[in-house]
């Protein structure tokens, strides 16, 4: 058998281990951007603006899921955020990897 027979019979199949790892990133990147993103504009908005129209910091947490709930494109996006933020560098990461 010649010796790349066998690099073309590896299996690329999406096993267990590769979803559970995916989905434990993915449930972390988005927990990430519906806690810790909102808070982290609410300090960077009262260092630079000064306090919050609406109340203190739970209550930017209460108009993200708000706005998150009624359909607002701006809370999705935020929320997969660095989601999309730490798969684009994977996959650059893996494309250097390639050359």
């Amino acid at each position: 058998m010649p010796y790349y027979a066998r690099m073309a019979r590896k299996n690329r199949k999406l096993d267990l281990v590769t979803l559970n790892r995916e989905a434990r990133l993915l449930l972390g990147a988005v927990i990430f951007g519906a806690v810790a993103l909102p808070l982290l504009i609410w300090v960077t908005g009262r260092g630079l603006l000064g306090p919050y129209a609406n109340g203190g910091m739970f209550a930017i947490l209460g108009d993200f899921f708000t706005l998150l709930f009624s359909g607002s494109l701006a809370a999705w996006i935020l929320l997969f955020a660095p989601y999309t933020l730490l798969s684009a560098l994977r996959f650059a990461n893996w494309a250097l990897r390639r050359l």
